[in-house]
């Protein structure tokens, strides 16, 4: 459970002040009677004589208290988040590309949260409803048809795992239609990091599309592309770009390998939401394999929550 104004939960102190006035009390004057048949209430009123008396169970006071957490409770506007829940034909799209991997929630991996989700949303399930289980990667993949069958629905979502390429949306949008074309209540859930592109691009859908976030940074530098290039007479040259996803510039070591052996390491500083070219000239005539990667340099605040792209 989470608060919209949790500023609103300092008004319990007024706790305080009302506790106190039952504690505290005023001395009173000392007059004549007379008679002796007042001295009996005069005992036992000798210990409201004194400022301050020890707090006994008061049934106002207990009603005044509950009375200020309800209404502290209220001001604070507590809310839970709950996963979206669609009834009738449901074409689930659970989002496995390669920025799935990313280790920036609770879960562990986004993938991890958005299985969880998923199997949330499965439990929520009406008499009735029959969902399919598509896996979104390079090439869309059908985890399940169309059933009602929640252990089948599970173990769909728990097998499946995330892949290293990129989310082909438009193929797998395109295939949740078709299913849910003869369908009278359609709808499309779609559990992923975003990416998906823009709405313009998507297939004509004969229902609702709703999206479930899972991630919460944008923290990832990758290196987007490498290559080796020999002209006659000279040697080979390494290009390479790195990409920062972030919205903070960011700094790296980006090293070079020639057939496991280190052959190269420089710093870079990539922008923020930007890519960087690296040229890396004078490699050896004769090489087998090159391999790059990023590591951070002592002393770096940054977190790359994705690794797999680094190298």
């Amino acid at each position: 459970m989470s608060f919209l104004t949790p500023l609103a939960l300092l008004a319990g102190l007024l706790a305080l002040p009302i506790v106190l006035l039952y504690m505290l009390r005023l001395r009173r004057r000392e007059t004549s009677v007379s008679s002796t048949y007042l001295w009996q209430q005069i005992v036992r009123d000798r210990e409201a004589n004194t400022p301050w008396q020890k707090l006994r169970r008061n049934l106002l006071l207990l009603l005044q208290l509950l009375l200020l957490a309800l209404l502290v409770f209220a001001l604070a506007r507590p809310y839970i988040n709950v996963p979206a829940v669609t009834t009738g034909q449901i074409a689930l799209l659970l989002d496995a590309s390669a920025s799935m991997n990313a280790t920036d929630t609770d879960s562990g991996s986004r993938f991890a949260s958005a299985q969880r989700i998923a199997n949330e949303i499965i439990d929520t399930m009406n008499t009735g409803d029959q969902m399919t289980v598509i896996r979104v990667a390079d090439v869309p993949e059908v985890l399940t048809g169309y059933t009602a069958d929640s252990a089948v629905l599970h173990n769909a979502i728990n097998t499946a795992r995330p892949s290293n390429a990129l989310a082909d949306w438009t193929a797998a949008l395109t295939l949740a239609a078709a299913g849910g074309a003869s369908a009278e209540n359609f709808n499309v859930l779609i559990i992923g990091d975003g990416g998906i592109g823009a709405a313009s691009e998507f297939p004509p859908i004969p229902g609702d599309i709703e999206f479930v976030p899972v991630g919460r940074s944008d923290a990832n530098l990758a290196i987007t592309a490498l290559a080796a290039r020999g002209l006659p007479g000279q040697n080979p040259e390494l290009f390479a770009e790195i990409t920062n996803y972030s919205s903070a510039d960011a700094d790296t070591i980006f090293s070079l390998g020639v057939d496991g052996v280190l052959f190269s390491a420089e710093r870079y500083t990539v922008p923020a939401r930007g890519k960087l070219p690296v040229v890396s000239s004078a490699l050896p005539e004769d090489y087998d394999t090159l391999q790059a990667a990023l590591t951070p340099p002592s002393g770096s605040s940054f977190v790359d929550y994705l690794a797999q792209d680094n190298a």
